[in-house]
Protein backbone atom coordinates (compact mmCIF):
# COMPACT_ATOMS: atom_id res chain seq x y z
CA UNK A 1 0.00 0.00 0.00
CA UNK A 2 2.82 2.39 0.83
CA UNK A 3 4.37 1.67 -2.57
CA UNK A 4 1.13 2.76 -4.25
CA UNK A 5 1.00 5.99 -2.21
CA UNK A 6 4.62 6.63 -3.19
CA UNK A 7 3.65 6.12 -6.83
CA UNK A 8 0.91 8.73 -6.56
CA UNK A 9 2.90 11.35 -4.63
CA UNK A 10 6.51 11.23 -5.90
CA UNK A 11 6.87 12.34 -9.55
CA UNK A 12 8.18 9.90 -12.12
CA UNK A 13 12.01 9.98 -12.33
CA UNK A 14 12.26 12.24 -9.28
CA UNK A 15 14.89 9.69 -8.24
CA UNK A 16 17.11 8.08 -10.87
CA UNK A 17 16.90 4.52 -9.53
CA UNK A 18 14.27 2.67 -11.64
CA UNK A 19 12.68 0.90 -8.67
CA UNK A 20 11.70 4.24 -7.14
CA UNK A 21 9.43 4.85 -10.15
CA UNK A 22 7.57 1.54 -9.88
CA UNK A 23 5.29 1.81 -6.88
CA UNK A 24 2.44 0.71 -9.17
CA UNK A 25 3.81 -2.82 -8.87
CA UNK A 26 2.34 -2.87 -5.36
CA UNK A 27 -1.00 -3.60 -7.05
CA UNK A 28 0.52 -6.62 -8.81
CA UNK A 29 1.70 -7.98 -5.47
CA UNK A 30 -1.76 -7.42 -4.00
CA UNK A 31 -3.30 -9.38 -6.89
CA UNK A 32 -0.95 -12.32 -6.28
CA UNK A 33 -1.80 -12.29 -2.58
CA UNK A 34 -5.53 -11.99 -3.23
CA UNK A 35 -5.66 -14.88 -5.70
CA UNK A 36 -3.67 -17.08 -3.32
CA UNK A 37 -5.65 -16.19 -0.19
CA UNK A 38 -9.14 -16.45 -1.67
CA UNK A 39 -8.53 -19.77 -3.40
CA UNK A 40 -6.68 -21.25 -0.41
CA UNK A 41 -9.73 -20.50 1.75
CA UNK A 42 -12.03 -22.08 -0.83
CA UNK A 43 -9.89 -25.22 -1.12
CA UNK A 44 -9.69 -25.61 2.65
CA UNK A 45 -13.44 -25.17 2.96
CA UNK A 46 -14.00 -27.96 0.44
CA UNK A 47 -11.45 -30.18 2.22
CA UNK A 48 -13.26 -29.72 5.56
CA UNK A 49 -16.88 -29.64 4.46
CA UNK A 50 -16.82 -31.54 1.19
CA UNK A 51 -18.16 -28.56 -0.79
CA UNK A 52 -17.79 -24.81 -1.26
CA UNK A 53 -20.67 -22.56 -0.26
CA UNK A 54 -20.87 -19.79 -2.82
CA UNK A 55 -23.63 -18.11 -0.84
CA UNK A 56 -21.38 -17.75 2.18
CA UNK A 57 -18.41 -16.70 0.07
CA UNK A 58 -20.30 -13.90 -1.66
CA UNK A 59 -21.86 -12.78 1.61
CA UNK A 60 -18.41 -12.43 3.19
CA UNK A 61 -16.97 -10.56 0.20
CA UNK A 62 -20.00 -8.28 0.01
CA UNK A 63 -19.72 -7.30 3.67
CA UNK A 64 -16.01 -6.62 3.34
CA UNK A 65 -15.90 -4.74 0.06
CA UNK A 66 -19.20 -3.11 -0.82
CA UNK A 67 -20.11 -0.87 2.16
CA UNK A 68 -17.10 1.46 2.24
CA UNK A 69 -16.75 1.46 -1.56
CA UNK A 70 -20.35 2.44 -2.21
CA UNK A 71 -20.18 4.91 0.67
CA UNK A 72 -17.30 6.61 -1.15
CA UNK A 73 -19.35 6.70 -4.37
CA UNK A 74 -22.26 8.19 -2.41
CA UNK A 75 -19.96 10.84 -0.94
CA UNK A 76 -18.82 11.86 -4.42
CA UNK A 77 -22.43 11.92 -5.63
CA UNK A 78 -23.40 14.20 -2.75
CA UNK A 79 -20.43 16.46 -3.46
CA UNK A 80 -21.32 16.85 -7.13
CA UNK A 81 -25.01 17.36 -6.39
CA UNK A 82 -24.05 20.23 -4.10
CA UNK A 83 -21.46 21.53 -6.57
CA UNK A 84 -22.82 20.60 -10.01
CA UNK A 85 -20.42 22.97 -11.74
CA UNK A 86 -17.32 21.33 -10.28
CA UNK A 87 -14.73 20.52 -12.94
CA UNK A 88 -14.98 16.75 -12.63
CA UNK A 89 -18.75 16.51 -12.02
CA UNK A 90 -19.61 15.69 -15.64
CA UNK A 91 -16.92 13.04 -15.80
CA UNK A 92 -18.13 11.47 -12.55
CA UNK A 93 -21.74 11.09 -13.71
CA UNK A 94 -20.53 9.71 -17.04
CA UNK A 95 -18.27 7.16 -15.31
CA UNK A 96 -20.63 6.29 -12.45
CA UNK A 97 -22.32 3.29 -14.17
CA UNK A 98 -18.88 1.69 -14.58
CA UNK A 99 -18.03 2.29 -10.92
CA UNK A 100 -21.36 0.90 -9.76
CA UNK A 101 -20.98 -2.24 -11.86
CA UNK A 102 -17.26 -2.80 -11.20
CA UNK A 103 -16.38 -2.51 -14.88
CA UNK A 104 -14.20 0.60 -14.72
CA UNK A 105 -11.13 -1.44 -15.67
CA UNK A 106 -12.32 -1.20 -19.27
CA UNK A 107 -12.48 2.61 -19.41
CA UNK A 108 -10.01 5.41 -18.72
CA UNK A 109 -11.54 6.47 -15.42
CA UNK A 110 -10.74 10.00 -14.31
CA UNK A 111 -12.47 10.63 -10.98
CA UNK A 112 -11.73 7.27 -9.32
CA UNK A 113 -8.79 5.99 -11.34
CA UNK A 114 -7.87 3.41 -8.69
CA UNK A 115 -11.25 1.69 -9.12
CA UNK A 116 -9.90 -0.35 -12.06
CA UNK A 117 -8.10 -2.74 -9.70
CA UNK A 118 -11.21 -3.16 -7.54
CA UNK A 119 -13.15 -3.98 -10.71
CA UNK A 120 -10.59 -6.62 -11.68
CA UNK A 121 -10.87 -8.13 -8.20
CA UNK A 122 -14.66 -8.25 -8.32
CA UNK A 123 -14.61 -9.89 -11.73
CA UNK A 124 -12.27 -12.51 -10.32
CA UNK A 125 -14.58 -13.06 -7.33
CA UNK A 126 -17.57 -13.38 -9.66
CA UNK A 127 -16.05 -15.84 -12.11
CA UNK A 128 -13.51 -17.98 -10.30
CA UNK A 129 -15.24 -19.39 -7.17
CA UNK A 130 -17.92 -21.10 -9.33
CA UNK A 131 -15.08 -22.79 -11.25
CA UNK A 132 -13.68 -24.12 -7.96
CA UNK A 133 -17.18 -25.16 -6.90
CA UNK A 134 -18.48 -26.83 -10.07
CA UNK A 135 -15.46 -27.56 -12.29
CA UNK A 136 -12.65 -28.42 -9.91
CA UNK A 137 -10.89 -30.69 -12.41
CA UNK A 138 -10.75 -27.86 -14.93
CA UNK A 139 -9.45 -25.27 -12.46
CA UNK A 140 -5.73 -25.67 -13.14
CA UNK A 141 -6.05 -26.00 -16.96
CA UNK A 142 -8.31 -22.94 -17.02
CA UNK A 143 -5.98 -20.84 -14.90
CA UNK A 144 -3.06 -21.82 -17.14
CA UNK A 145 -5.16 -20.70 -20.12
CA UNK A 146 -5.83 -17.36 -18.38
CA UNK A 147 -2.09 -16.91 -17.86
CA UNK A 148 -1.43 -17.77 -21.50
CA UNK A 149 -4.01 -15.26 -22.74
CA UNK A 150 -2.76 -12.59 -20.35
CA UNK A 151 0.80 -13.09 -21.54
CA UNK A 152 -0.31 -12.77 -25.14
CA UNK A 153 -1.53 -9.32 -24.11
CA UNK A 154 1.60 -8.62 -22.05
CA UNK A 155 3.93 -9.46 -24.97
CA UNK A 156 1.89 -7.33 -27.37
CA UNK A 157 0.64 -10.20 -29.51
CA UNK A 158 -2.97 -8.98 -29.32
CA UNK A 159 -2.40 -5.24 -29.71
CA UNK A 160 -4.14 -4.96 -33.08
CA UNK A 161 -7.10 -7.03 -31.92
CA UNK A 162 -7.49 -4.99 -28.70
CA UNK A 163 -7.40 -1.70 -30.57
CA UNK A 164 -9.92 -2.97 -33.11
CA UNK A 165 -12.48 -4.27 -30.61
CA UNK A 166 -11.97 -1.93 -27.64
CA UNK A 167 -10.69 1.20 -29.32
CA UNK A 168 -7.47 3.13 -29.90
CA UNK A 169 -7.18 3.73 -26.14
CA UNK A 170 -7.08 -0.02 -25.38
CA UNK A 171 -3.34 -0.26 -24.79
CA UNK A 172 -3.42 2.51 -22.18
CA UNK A 173 -5.96 0.72 -19.98
CA UNK A 174 -4.57 -0.32 -16.60
CA UNK A 175 -5.95 -3.83 -16.91
CA UNK A 176 -4.05 -4.30 -20.17
CA UNK A 177 -0.86 -3.11 -18.49
CA UNK A 178 -1.17 -5.42 -15.46
CA UNK A 179 -3.27 -8.24 -17.02
CA UNK A 180 -4.86 -10.99 -14.93
CA UNK A 181 -1.56 -12.89 -14.61
CA UNK A 182 -0.82 -11.89 -10.97
CA UNK A 183 -4.20 -13.13 -9.72
CA UNK A 184 -3.86 -16.29 -11.78
CA UNK A 185 -0.39 -16.95 -10.36
CA UNK A 186 -1.84 -16.63 -6.86
CA UNK A 187 -4.55 -19.16 -7.76
CA UNK A 188 -1.95 -21.53 -9.20
CA UNK A 189 0.18 -21.23 -6.06
CA UNK A 190 -2.85 -21.99 -3.87
CA UNK A 191 -3.52 -25.19 -5.80
CA UNK A 192 0.15 -26.21 -5.71
CA UNK A 193 0.48 -25.77 -1.95
CA UNK A 194 -2.90 -27.33 -1.16
CA UNK A 195 -1.80 -30.70 -2.53
CA UNK A 196 0.72 -32.57 -0.31
CA UNK A 197 2.85 -33.54 -3.30
CA UNK A 198 2.90 -29.98 -4.59
CA UNK A 199 3.67 -28.58 -1.15
CA UNK A 200 6.59 -31.01 -0.80
CA UNK A 201 8.06 -30.03 -4.16
CA UNK A 202 7.78 -26.29 -3.54
CA UNK A 203 9.07 -26.68 0.02
CA UNK A 204 12.15 -28.46 -1.30
CA UNK A 205 13.16 -25.30 -3.17
CA UNK A 206 11.68 -22.47 -1.07
CA UNK A 207 11.24 -23.92 2.41
CA UNK A 208 14.50 -22.65 3.88
CA UNK A 209 14.44 -20.02 6.62
CA UNK A 210 16.49 -17.64 4.44
CA UNK A 211 14.37 -18.15 1.31
CA UNK A 212 12.32 -14.94 1.75
CA UNK A 213 15.54 -12.92 1.85
CA UNK A 214 16.95 -14.56 -1.27
CA UNK A 215 13.74 -14.40 -3.30
CA UNK A 216 13.02 -10.91 -1.99
CA UNK A 217 16.45 -9.72 -3.14
CA UNK A 218 15.82 -11.22 -6.59
CA UNK A 219 12.42 -9.49 -6.71
CA UNK A 220 13.92 -6.10 -5.82
CA UNK A 221 16.59 -6.59 -8.47
CA UNK A 222 13.93 -7.43 -11.09
CA UNK A 223 11.90 -4.36 -10.10
CA UNK A 224 15.03 -2.30 -10.80
CA UNK A 225 14.99 -3.41 -14.46
CA UNK A 226 16.41 -0.52 -16.54
CA UNK A 227 14.23 1.37 -18.97
CA UNK A 228 10.69 2.66 -18.81
CA UNK A 229 8.75 -0.18 -20.44
CA UNK A 230 8.22 -3.30 -18.32
CA UNK A 231 5.91 -5.10 -20.72
CA UNK A 232 6.86 -8.56 -21.85
CA UNK A 233 9.53 -10.53 -20.02
CA UNK A 234 10.31 -7.91 -17.30
CA UNK A 235 6.71 -7.73 -16.05
CA UNK A 236 6.28 -11.50 -16.22
CA UNK A 237 9.55 -12.06 -14.33
CA UNK A 238 8.52 -9.64 -11.60
CA UNK A 239 5.11 -11.28 -11.20
CA UNK A 240 6.62 -14.77 -11.07
CA UNK A 241 9.08 -13.63 -8.39
CA UNK A 242 6.19 -12.11 -6.43
CA UNK A 243 4.47 -15.51 -6.40
CA UNK A 244 7.69 -17.23 -5.33
CA UNK A 245 8.25 -14.61 -2.63
CA UNK A 246 4.76 -15.22 -1.25
CA UNK A 247 5.38 -18.97 -1.32
CA UNK A 248 8.60 -18.54 0.67
CA UNK A 249 6.66 -16.64 3.33
CA UNK A 250 3.87 -19.17 3.82
CA UNK A 251 5.72 -22.46 3.55
CA UNK A 252 6.95 -22.30 7.15
CA UNK A 253 6.21 -20.25 10.26
CA UNK A 254 9.85 -19.69 11.18
CA UNK A 255 11.65 -17.67 8.52
CA UNK A 256 13.95 -14.67 8.30
CA UNK A 257 11.14 -12.10 7.92
CA UNK A 258 8.79 -13.50 10.55
CA UNK A 259 9.53 -10.88 13.20
CA UNK A 260 9.15 -8.03 10.71
CA UNK A 261 5.85 -9.29 9.33
CA UNK A 262 4.44 -9.84 12.80
CA UNK A 263 5.21 -6.29 13.91
CA UNK A 264 2.03 -4.62 15.12
CA UNK A 265 2.28 -1.58 12.82
CA UNK A 266 2.50 -3.83 9.76
CA UNK A 267 -0.37 -6.00 10.95
CA UNK A 268 -2.46 -2.88 11.48
CA UNK A 269 -1.61 -1.62 7.99
CA UNK A 270 -2.79 -4.97 6.67
CA UNK A 271 -6.15 -4.58 8.40
CA UNK A 272 -6.76 -1.07 7.11
CA UNK A 273 -5.13 -1.44 3.68
CA UNK A 274 -8.44 -1.59 1.81
CA UNK A 275 -9.57 1.73 3.24
CA UNK A 276 -6.14 3.24 2.61
CA UNK A 277 -6.35 2.22 -1.02
CA UNK A 278 -9.78 3.78 -1.43
CA UNK A 279 -8.93 7.08 0.27
CA UNK A 280 -5.26 7.70 -0.48
CA UNK A 281 -5.55 9.59 -3.78
CA UNK A 282 -7.73 12.32 -2.36
CA UNK A 283 -5.75 12.65 0.86
CA UNK A 284 -2.53 12.76 -1.20
CA UNK A 285 -4.01 15.62 -3.23
CA UNK A 286 -4.70 17.59 -0.04
CA UNK A 287 -1.24 16.75 1.31
CA UNK A 288 0.38 18.02 -1.90
CA UNK A 289 -1.55 21.30 -1.62
CA UNK A 290 -0.38 21.71 1.97
CA UNK A 291 3.27 20.87 1.27
CA UNK A 292 3.33 23.24 -1.72
CA UNK A 293 2.73 26.15 0.68
CA UNK A 294 5.81 25.33 2.74
CA UNK A 295 9.20 27.03 2.15
CA UNK A 296 11.06 25.63 -0.84
CA UNK A 297 13.60 23.41 0.98
CA UNK A 298 10.83 21.59 2.85
CA UNK A 299 8.32 21.38 0.01
CA UNK A 300 9.43 18.05 -1.41
CA UNK A 301 7.42 15.12 -2.82
CA UNK A 302 8.94 12.89 -0.15
CA UNK A 303 7.34 15.06 2.53
CA UNK A 304 4.05 14.82 0.62
CA UNK A 305 4.42 11.03 0.68
CA UNK A 306 5.01 11.01 4.44
CA UNK A 307 2.07 13.32 5.18
CA UNK A 308 -0.20 11.44 2.80
CA UNK A 309 0.77 8.07 4.28
CA UNK A 310 0.17 9.14 7.88
CA UNK A 311 -3.08 10.95 7.11
CA UNK A 312 -4.38 8.10 4.96
CA UNK A 313 -3.58 5.58 7.70
CA UNK A 314 -5.39 7.77 10.24
CA UNK A 315 -8.52 8.15 8.10
CA UNK A 316 -8.53 4.46 7.20
CA UNK A 317 -8.16 3.53 10.87
CA UNK A 318 -11.19 5.62 11.78
CA UNK A 319 -13.16 4.13 8.89
CA UNK A 320 -12.18 0.60 9.87
CA UNK A 321 -13.03 1.06 13.52
CA UNK A 322 -16.27 3.00 13.34
CA UNK A 323 -17.73 2.13 9.93
CA UNK A 324 -16.29 -1.14 8.62
CA UNK A 325 -15.91 -3.18 11.82
CA UNK A 326 -19.59 -3.03 12.89
CA UNK A 327 -20.51 -4.34 9.43
CA UNK A 328 -17.76 -6.96 9.44
CA UNK A 329 -19.20 -8.52 12.59
CA UNK A 330 -21.94 -9.88 10.36
CA UNK A 331 -19.30 -11.97 8.55
CA UNK A 332 -19.25 -14.40 11.48
CA UNK A 333 -22.67 -15.63 10.32
CA UNK A 334 -21.21 -16.72 7.02
CA UNK A 335 -17.90 -18.29 8.01
CA UNK A 336 -17.08 -21.51 6.21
Amino acid sequence: MLAVIWHHTVPYQYFALPITNRGFLGVDLFFVLSGFLIVTLLLRERARRGAISLRRFYARRTLRIFPVYYALLAAFAALYLLQPNAGSATAYWRELPYYLSYTSNWIEAGVLPIAWSLAAEEQFYLLWPPVERFARRLAVPLILAVIGLSQAVNFGLLDDWLQTWIGPHALSLEIVQATFTPIALGVLLAHALHRPAGFTRVHRWLGGAASPLLVGAALLAAMNWPGEDLSGLPRLSIQLLMALFLASLVLREEHALRRLLRARPLQHLGRISYGMYLFHLYIAYAAAKFVAKLPAPAASPVLTFLFASLATAAVATLSFRYFETPILRWKDRFRA
